[in-house]
């Protein structure tokens, strides 16, 4: 610019020589050269303006061709795809509905799917400067969510999550509601759960994500099946939706919930507005139904209820809907306790052709419910079975009620025998002439009842011989109806070997037909009694077949079931203690049966007050108090904390109280168990090494504290006293055995030992007379009165021969002690055997009742203490939950008689899988029992290695399968204190001598246990 300047400068000095005309000329041709010159200056110095405003352009297209061709168009492909989830559903609105229709596919290639992701994938990779970019990976998370692929869909959502811009807040709760979905989809709860507590943390005030995110929480409580917390939820999304596809789907969902849940106003109002809805007849259809008879109340006769759904039944539109409006009036005469007509209009249902499946199952299941409940356990169980064989994939609470079906006939057979018995005591009640009158009566009642069944068995007959009847076999696998699984069966656990409900339904029906079966070849004709089974079926009319019975002979029928009453009426004490011990054990496994296996808290908890309110001074009371306590606990927590005031009160020194006081009980027990052992086998080493005096001061150490477990206390206390007798005098032994009696009065392992001890010093003091110590060195020539410890000659026993001669042959190896010989006193009374399974009950008072027909008993005061019921209720898990029913099916009359026959040469064995772990002291434990329990038995237990892999306690022998049953069965409720070694290092099992040679390392001992439990 300045060289410029001094240019024209230079130039203006000679202008003046120049004609005038020409300095004009010049003169405005220099002003434009500056001007321009000006202006190139300038925009060399302000660059960033055009540019800008080119970007803005550029990012404008950007953003317009991203949202409006490619997003736009992404959008419209998933609404397609979930139009078509929809509409592939094909829905049954007899069955509770969820909040979404969930995919099916499985995450394989699938068309308009990935076309949508690459669309959002193009938005991603080209349109940088876009402000759509998050849209886009919602898009490919949706897209990924509707062809199966949840953990890619997932990957995509938590990048929305973190990255989630400031004015784009809404993709936040909306990417962790559609998370809880994935998660549900792959069957993580806890995942869900916590995706939603976020969803519901970050939820913004637009009505479309208050809508998603609540209605996401509603899905998550009805898939959980906690229904009743659902509605709120639903609600919600109701209260905020503007989809009117939604809005319908919703309200008919939340009435199901309402009157599931009780609200039955509620329900009928929002069936009858979807009723009045355009939506489909389907579900149009249904509301009316449910409306009608959630109306019925309203109406003063139940013939004025019914006379709608009548009408309905001649209209052409209800064609395909028969079955449905005959149950629905069946159903209404049942709730006017018109029970004929209700079965009549049921069993119509039932003989429609080409009804629902579904409610067929519906029908089946509401006849068997009430059966049930009026005590027609037979009858109500033959309805069962043909809900089993006619149950839909789809049905709703499909798990639950898989679960109630196979232990339905446990369930009844116990109600049977519990009503039995309670007739029996009302019939021993009654004076001489009115029990004669009264059993005419029930033989009368019974012979009524065959006369209805014949009847009904030849009308089926009928029918079926003209192609009308409907016959199903009972007991179909489950599997057979499961056709209909989809793919996002395999998501979850509806596929059939991933669901153990169903898995329990199936191995239930199996047992009825063929019992405890092996699984191995020609399984079918392993068993002596297959030939007498019969493969029975049920028809549409329960407890009936296709053949017509011959005549019947009344007189005969009369005089049978007259007998059958006179010959079980109880006439001695024994007898009545007997069946009130029956009722009392099958009162306790039936609640166990609705705790445990149907997972039924409801009637568990009905189950388990009935039995207290009969038998309140029960010594179960103490386990029955806890179970309520937990199961009140979420439901109603003042019974619950009534039910826990009860169990502490009453029976405080209960391993119940003190974990219902203390929850952490149950974990320093199994420490003190650990700590109790260790101090116990260091004790037995130091007394097997002779080193008495430290015994004694070692066990005051280790006792040097207060110890919940009384019955490991009590072993060490029992040393200590050994111990005493070798350094002390008679009289200190004595008072040593005394105060451990007096100490544990309910302990049952080493306390029997110590009154032994004590009455043979009474019955034989001669043989202390001369004594310096209680106990002298050990003399073979002299009759020991005490076992003492002794260190394993290990191996003690080697076992072998040939097992294809079936001959085994014992091998001792020198050991450097030989076990004392036992003293027989005959003049002592050995204490008797306190069975733990199968006890006999002691009844303080009994007074007699007067029963109804139905088996209720009255005014009845009996005091049952048992310290063992049906179910071994031991206590050694860390969380403490009531133990396990064992529920009593009776003898296995399938067991495999070629591995187990009735009489051969058996041993009870313990298999620890630890080649070189000490068990000296746990085998004192078991000749400290055997000596209380077996002492003239013959019984001996013995050492085998097996491969430096495992060592096996043998105890033996016993000459049958009856024998070795009832030892193990009187051992096993004591493994827990006479075992020194961890529980998870050992299991037990019974064997024959022919079997156990072939035993010869640890992969043969697991199989053989796999088919012993199995049995």
């Amino acid at each position: 610019m300045a060289i410029f300047v001094v240019s024209m400068t230079t130039i203006f000095r000679y202008l003046p020589i120049f004609s005038k005309k020409a300095q004009i000329l010049f003169s405005v041709f220099a002003i434009c050269l500056c001007i321009a010159s000006c202006s190139v200056s300038k925009a060399k110095r302000q660059p960033d303006a055009s540019k800008d405003k080119e970007e803005k352009r550029y990012s404008f297209m950007q953003n317009v061709t991203s949202k409006y061709n490619i997003l736009y168009n992404a959008g419209i492909m998933l609404d397609q795809e979930q139009a078509s989830v929809a509409a592939g559903k094909r829905e049954n609105y007899q069955v509770r509905l969820t909040v979404f229709d969930e995919p099916e596919a499985l995450g394989d290639a699938h068309k308009l799917m990935d076309s949508v992701i690459g669309k959002a994938y193009k938005v991603i990779n080209t349109k940088t400067e876009s402000k759509y970019i998050n849209e886009a990976n919602y898009v490919i998370a949706q897209a990924n969510y509707l062809k199966g692929s949840y953990y890619t869909s997932v990957e995509f959502l938590n990048y929305l999550i973190k990255n989630n811009e400031p004015e784009q807040l809404d993709y936040r709760p909306m990417a962790y509601a559609w998370k809880s979905r994935a998660f549900l989809q792959m069957g993580k709860l806890e995942q869900a759960a916590a995706a939603l507590d976020s969803a519901l943390r970050y939820a913004t005030d637009n009505k479309q994500v208050q809508t998603f995110v609540h209605a996401s929480q509603a899905n998550y409580f009805v898939r959980i099946g906690e229904e009743s917390q659902a509605i709120p939820y639903l609600e919600q999304a109701l209260a905020t939706n503007h989809e009117s596809k939604n809005k319908n789907r919703w309200t008919f969902l939340l009435a199901q919930l309402y009157k599931e849940n009780g609200q039955l106003d509620l329900a009928e109002a929002n069936f009858s507005k979807i009723a009045r809805s355009n939506v489909a007849y389907d579900m149009s259809f249904e509301a009316s139904m449910q409306a009608a008879y959630l109306k019925a109340s309203q109406y003063p006769s139940v013939e004025e209820q019914v006379k709608p759904l009548k009408k309905l039944l001649k209209e052409g539109k209800s064609e395909g809907y028969k079955d449905q409006i005959l149950y629905e009036i069946g159903r209404m005469y049942l709730a006017a306790e018109d029970e004929k007509k209700a079965f009549e209009y049921f069993n119509q249902s039932l003989r429609i052709e080409n009804g629902s499946m579904y409610q067929r199952a519906e029908t089946y299941l509401t006849l068997a419910d009430y059966s049930f409940d009026t005590q027609h356990y037979t009858k109500a169980q033959n309805y069962y079975d043909s809900l089993a064989s006619v149950l839909p994939a789809d049905y709703t609470d499909l798990n639950k009620l898989r679960r109630k079906l196979a232990y339905m006939s446990e369930l009844t057979a116990l109600y049977e025998e519990n009503l039995w018995q309670d007739t029996l005591i009302h019939l021993a009640s009654l004076p001489e002439g009115q029990l004669e009158s009264t059993i005419e009566e029930y033989a009368q009642q019974a012979l009524a009842l065959k006369k209805i069944e014949i009847e009904r068995e030849k009308a089926l007959a009928k029918q079926n011989a003209k192609g009308t009847g409907i016959s199903s076999t009972a007991f179909v696998s489950q599997n057979t109806f499961a056709n209909t699984n989809t793919a996002s069966t395999y998501a979850d656990d509806l596929f059939y070997f991933n669901n153990a409900d169903a898995v329990s339904v199936g191995s239930s029906d199996f047992k009825r037909r063929w019992g405890n079966r092996q699984l191995k070849d020609d399984w079918r004709f392993s068993a002596d009694q297959t030939a007498a089974l019969v493969n029975t079926a049920a028809t549409v009319s329960p407890a009936s077949t296709n053949v017509v019975a011959t005549q019947l002979d009344e007189a005969a029928f009369l005089s049978q079931s007259k007998n059958r009453y006179l010959q079980a009426i109880p006439k001695t004490k024994e007898a009545y203690d007997s069946a009130y011990a029956i009722i009392h054990d099958n009162m306790i496994v039936i609640g166990n049966i609705y705790r445990d296996y149907t997972k039924d808290p409801t009637n568990a908890i009905l189950a388990y007050e009935k039995f207290l309110e009969r038998f309140p001074a029960t010594d179960a009371a103490a386990e029955i108090y806890y179970s309520l306590y937990r199961m009140y606990d979420g439901i109603d927590q003042s019974k619950s904390q009534s039910n826990k005031q009860k169990l502490i009160t009453s029976y405080p020194n209960s391993i119940h109280a003190k974990v219902a006081s203390d929850p952490n009980y149950m974990e320093k027990l199994n420490r003190e168990k650990k700590t109790l052992d260790l101090a116990f086998e260091q004790l037995f080493t130091l007394y097997s090494e002779g080193k008495h005096d430290e015994v004694v001061i070692e066990a005051d150490k280790a006792l040097n504290g207060q110890f919940a477990n009384s019955g490991l206390v009590a072993q060490i206390e029992y040393l200590k006293a050994l111990a005493i007798g070798r350094v002390g005098r008679v009289e200190d032994f004595t008072a040593a055995l005394e105060n451990l009696v007096v100490k544990f009065p309910d302990e049952q392992l080493v306390k029997p030992l110590a009154k032994e001890h004590l009455a043979f010093m009474n019955a034989h003091p001669d043989y202390f007379a001369n004594r310096v110590n209680a106990l002298q060195d050990r003399d073979k020539s002299r009759i020991a009165f005490v076992d003492e410890p002794d260190m394993t000659a290990w191996p003690q026993l080697s076992i072998k021969g040939d097992y294809r001669t079936g001959i085994a042959i014992a091998q001792p190896v020198p050991a450097k002690e030989i076990e004392r010989p036992i003293a027989k006193v005959e003049e002592i009374k050995k204490p008797e055997l306190i069975p733990v399974i199968k006890e006999q009950p002691k009844v303080k008072e009994l007074e007699k009742s007067v029963a109804t027909l139905d088996g209720q008993v009255a005014n009845q005061q009996v005091t049952i203490n048992r310290s063992q019921v049906n179910t071994p209720m031991t206590m050694l898990d860390k969380q403490l939950e009531i133990a396990k029913p064992t529920i009593d099916f009776g003898p296995n009359e399938y067991r495999d008689n070629a591995l187990f026959p009735d009489e051969a040469i058996y041993y009870f064995v313990i298999n620890v899988n630890n080649p070189s772990i000490n068990l000296s002291p746990s085998r004192y434990g078991v000749g400290q029992f055997i000596r209380t329990r077996f002492s003239r038995a013959g019984i001996n237990h013995q050492l085998k290695p097996v491969n430096d892999e495992n060592q096996l306690v043998l105890v033996g022998t016993f000459r049958s399968y009856q024998d070795v049953k009832d030892f193990e069965s009187k051992i096993l409720p004591m493994m827990g204190d006479i075992m020194k070694i961890p529980s998870e290092i050992y299991n037990t099992f019974v064997v024959t001598r022919e079997t156990l040679d072939t035993l010869t390392d640890s992969f043969q001992l697991r199989a053989y246990h796999q088919v012993y439990t199995e049995q």
